[in-house]
């Protein structure tokens, strides 16, 4: 019997794609096969890596990235993101003609999509097909209880006066979307789908299982709709990894990583002279700048000064035991390699989900926030993580991160949906008891 075929979908960005990968690799020992669906920027990649790939938009290969990579913030605008939700829309139908053939070639037996991805969804659901959404930002997720995210980073509610404002806030967050809808309207027909299912839900995650690949230990306490779980963060790097750094142990006492991820080049420009007064701050410090382009995690370094270099990239996991602290925007995947290496955080957010991750990363212990790099409130955080900071509450996210078995837990949600979609055998064909020893 040939192998069991799942099918991930995801944009061709490492911090959506990187999680896929891991669970890919997973899936792959166990027996499914795998194929992947992405833009033409990560094929390589995969296909390096063993998979078997089929790229769309191959006639605009960094279509999707154009969209991403805005030349400032957009999220506190509402005609920015619509324009960007406009220009997403723009690509969905062809995006979902490929998928179409993509599948009936294929044939999965289980799609998992990203949750920027759920034009996939939406092919699943018109040919029968059961899939999942995973979701590293689970606080994006809309819930009836809790404090709502993308409003600049709201913290956890502490009297009355905050839960009126987290109420306020949901209702602000549902109307905005039903005004996209509404903008939007015609683009969502001619998809076929809307904001909201009829029974409220969003017509963005899946139905049938939401993997929220974070802890609930940093959230904040909230009502999770009921497709929703937590399988916990994965944060494993699949771009090969050459040498391993060592200037931990040749350069300074302490070394200090600073990255602002894969995305928003905007806020890459002018970096080096930002983190200028830190790096004055702390002469005793080694700063080690990472560019976030994976395509250079080979790349020999620049020294730039007595005390800080700048490298290509910069795998999380396998180099963070060098640093003493990281500072960083408040990426997904930066926050929860953080926690794992047992690291204190300076995070500075920019755009998007980063505002919520800081918050959070400030109130559960992991870290400090700061609005500016080149400020002396970033000063006076790094000291405070550098020297007196309680390691305590951060000690106790690292273990409780522990207890999460994403794999294990991913593989049983899939397992569970194949049982529940696999067709009933009709009585007349089942065989009478005994029948088979008779």
């Amino acid at each position: 019997m040939p192998a069991l075929k799942i099918c991930f979908v995801a944009p061709p960005f490492s911090g959506h794609l990187n999680p896929l990968i891991d669970l890919a690799h997973y899936f792959q020992g166990q027996g499914f096969a795998v194929h992947f669906t992405t833009g033409a920027a990560k094929a390589g990649l995969l296909r390096q890596l063993g998979f078997a790939v089929d790229t769309v938009l191959a006639h605009d290969p960094f279509a999707m990235e154009r969209i991403v990579n805005t030349p400032g913030p957009v999220s506190g605008s509402f005609l920015l993101m619509l324009s960007q939700l406009r220009a997403n829309l723009a690509l969905l139908p062809g995006i979902r003609q490929e998928l179409r053939a993509i599948f009936a070639a294929e044939q999965p037996a289980v799609v998992i999509a990203d949750f920027c991805a759920p034009v996939a969804g939406l092919v699943c659901e018109e040919s029968g097909l059961p899939w999942l959404t995973t979701i590293p930002t689970p606080f994006a997720l809309e819930t009836r209880r809790g404090t709502p995210a993308y409003l600049g980073g709201w913290g956890q509610p502490r009297h009355w006066g905050q839960r009126l404002r987290d109420a306020l806030g949901r209702t602000v967050i549902r109307a905005g979307k039903q005004a996209f809808g509404l903008v939007l309207a015609r683009q969502l027909w001619a998809l076929g789908t809307r904001i909201y299912r009829p029974d409220g839900s969003e017509q963005a995650y899946s139905p049938h299982g939401i993997l929220g690949l974070g802890m609930a230990e940093l959230e904040f306490e909230r009502d999770w709709p009921a497709a929703f779980r937590f399988i916990g963060p994965l944060t494993a790097t699949p771009e090969p990894v050459g040498a391993r750094l060592s200037f931990a142990e040749q350069r300074a006492p302490q070394a200090v990583l600073v990255t602002l991820g894969t995305h928003l080049p905007w806020a890459k420009q002018g970096l080096l002279a930002r983190l200028a007064p830190l790096i004055n701050a702390f002469p005793e410090v080694h700063f080690v700048v990472s560019r976030g382009e994976a395509s250079q995690f080979d790349e020999q370094p620049e020294e730039l000064g007595p005390n800080w270099s700048v490298y290509g990239y910069v795998p999380y996991d396998a180099n963070l035991p060098h640093f003493a602290a990281v500072v960083h925007h408040g990426g997904a995947g930066i926050v929860y390699s953080c926690i794992r290496a047992g690291r204190p955080s300076l995070v500075c957010p920019h755009d998007y989900d980063q505002f919520d991750f800081a918050q959070r990363v400030q109130e559960r212990g992991a870290g400090l926030r700061v609005a500016a790099l080149d400020s002396p409130a970033a000063v006076a955080a790094l000291r405070t993580l550098l020297t007196d900071f309680n390691l305590t509450p951060l000690h106790r996210l690292a273990e409780a991160l522990k207890q999460y078995h994403p794999h294990q837990a991913g593989l049983a949600v899939v397992r569970r949906l194949l049982e529940s979609a696999a067709p009933a055998v009709p009585p007349e064909t089942c065989a009478e008891p005994g029948a088979a020893s008779a």
